[in-house]
């Protein structure tokens, strides 16, 4: 294989200036020739091995040794496929290895963009996405070479580096979705899975919001839906309310990613934010709030006829 990388001047092609250089990354063996016709314009080749599928090899610009820019080429080979010895044993048929799965999180009514991470056309045309929501459910397509399907196209939609962008997130969302590369429509899949799970933490009350008023009872339900189940954690993740509340607080825990808080209003309580806070080991990954917004506060005036307050409606969840 061979790769030209070169500098495009106002003075010319290939043409640098003082202090300025290109060359190659990574330095290879022995099976590599690197050439300069100038400084900006160099070539490289080399006898590719089997490890140099989806192997990328950058050209980097540099002035006195500081990096300026780069540009990347990825030798993706079309396929590999070795002869058997004389002994009849298989070397090796390669139809690709699957990356390890990316775990990303989404609160309820946000947006979300899951990364291909194996794209070989950077238009898509080569890309499928699939998923399957919790396990259970048989495996959907929602993207087929780089088109999105009739029927998902309302919140779905491709990105840079043919990434699928979620819009307004919501809980039936949590699952695995994976990238995958098909050369033709018929073809077989080119290279391995770019997997992504997705959770999605939602909280919710199960009191009804128009109740919501001083000395009522509230409760609140905050959970994180996975591929494996809802509320289900991995080892060291777990769910947690703030603020603390005081003695006329109930906290439960169905599970460590499946949390209720049951709370005796008071007057102070007004507007009040609640906030589910999802951490692995001690560090925050992401937190959703809920907001106890009161439908009517009055209250009667006391025996010696002073107001205590009138507080006109505000406005409801």
């Amino acid at each position: 294989m061979t790769l030209r990388c070169s500098l495009l001047t106002y003075t010319g092609h290939g043409t640098c200036w003082s202090g300025f250089s290109l060359s190659w990354d990574p330095k290879t063996g022995t099976n590599a020739q690197d050439t300069q016709d100038s400084s900006c314009d160099i070539t490289l080749t080399v006898t590719l091995q089997k490890k140099d599928n989806n192997r990328k090899w950058t050209c980097t610009l540099t002035e006195k040794e500081n990096m300026k820019i780069s540009i990347d080429f990825t030798s993706t080979f079309s396929d590999i496929e070795e002869k058997t010895t004389d002994s009849d044993d298989v070397i090796s048929t390669v139809p690709g290895v699957s990356g390890e799965t990316l775990s990303m999180f989404s609160r309820v009514g946000d947006d979300v963009s899951l990364p291909c991470n194996n794209v070989i056309y950077p238009n898509c045309s080569s890309t499928v996405w699939i998923y399957n929501r919790d396990g259970s459910t048989g495996t959907i397509e929602v993207v087929t070479l780089g088109k999105i399907k009739v029927d998902q196209t309302e919140r779905l939609s491709l990105g840079s580096n043919c990434s699928l962008h979620v819009s307004d997130v919501r809980a039936e969302d949590a699952g695995l979705y994976i990238c995958q590369q098909y050369l033709t429509k018929t073809g077989p899949q080119h290279g391995g899975d770019a997997p992504v799970d997705l959770s999605v933490l939602t909280i919710s009350s199960t009191t009804p919001v128009t109740d919501l008023k001083p000395n009522v009872n509230m409760t609140l339900q905050c959970s994180l839906l996975t591929y494996t189940g809802h509320g289900t954690c991995w080892s060291g993740f777990s769910l947690s309310w703030d603020p603390k509340t005081g003695t006329n607080a109930q906290d439960t825990q169905d599970s460590s990613c499946d949390i209720t808080l049951t709370v005796t209003l008071q007057k102070k309580d007004n507007n009040r934010k609640w906030t589910c806070t999802l951490t692995e080991k001690g560090n925050m990954k992401i937190s959703i709030d809920f907001t106890s917004t009161f439908s009517d506060i009055e209250e009667k005036t006391t025996d010696s006829d002073d107001v205590i307050s009138t507080v006109p409606e505000v406005r409801t969840l």
